[in-house]
């Protein structure tokens, strides 16, 4: 299995495994501290999963699950979950939807520590937001890469390919055969108005 995987990884495009570090990124970040301090008289710390925004880190968590299997499912011989056609759009949607819901975390956990004394925000949802982002730039590239070759793809033509061949065949000047030698001069021409 360990094998398959690392050859599953080595096949990978690199804009595919920057965009599922950022992901593993994502959920890392998930489960260390994001918020912690003196709470009601006593220190405490909450991870993704704990608090008021446990939610939506499970949320977050399961959007990554989703993303990691529509990729590697199919690559590992399991069933394909998303069309190829429609997959770049769906990662970018769903990585999209996770920086935005992270961002959110982040105002909510932003306004309670202005609120309450004593508590802070701690690295962890740095690391998910980063995370996410990252995932959310490289979903994009690879999106905006698939969305560029379906336009090249409409107007390739058959011919045209073979007319790139006949252009590259084409001798160059120093393979062509000489030029031939100039015509010889005309005879003047008589422009007198009166012949005598």
């Amino acid at each position: 299995m360990f094998e398959k995987l690392s050859r599953v990884l080595r096949v990978m495009e690199l804009e595919e495994k920057v965009l599922h570090v950022g992901l593993m990124l994502c959920v890392l970040g998930l489960f260390v501290p994001w918020i912690g301090g003196q709470w009601a008289g006593e220190a405490a710390q909450w991870n993704g999963f704990g608090f008021y925004t446990g939610f939506i880190g499970h949320v977050v968590f399961l959007i990554v699950l989703f993303i990691v299997a529509m990729t590697l499912s199919p690559l590992l011989g399991g069933p394909v979950i998303v069309r190829k056609a429609s997959k770049n759009y769906l990662r970018l949607l769903l990585s999209a939807a996770n920086s935005v819901l992270l961002l959110g975390c982040f105002t909510i956990l932003l306004r309670l520590t202005s609120q309450v004394s004593g508590v802070e925000i701690r690295f962890g949802i740095y690391v998910s937001i980063v995370g996410s982002v990252l995932a959310t730039l490289y979903a994009f590239l690879k999106y905006d890469e698939q969305r560029k070759s379906e336009v090249q793809q409409l107007f390739r033509h058959p011919d045209d390919e073979q007319g790139q061949k006949r252009i590259d065949i084409a001798p160059t000047h120093e393979d062509r055969h000489p030029l031939p030698p100039p015509p010889p001069p005309m005879p003047a021409e008589d422009h007198s108005l009166f012949k005598s």
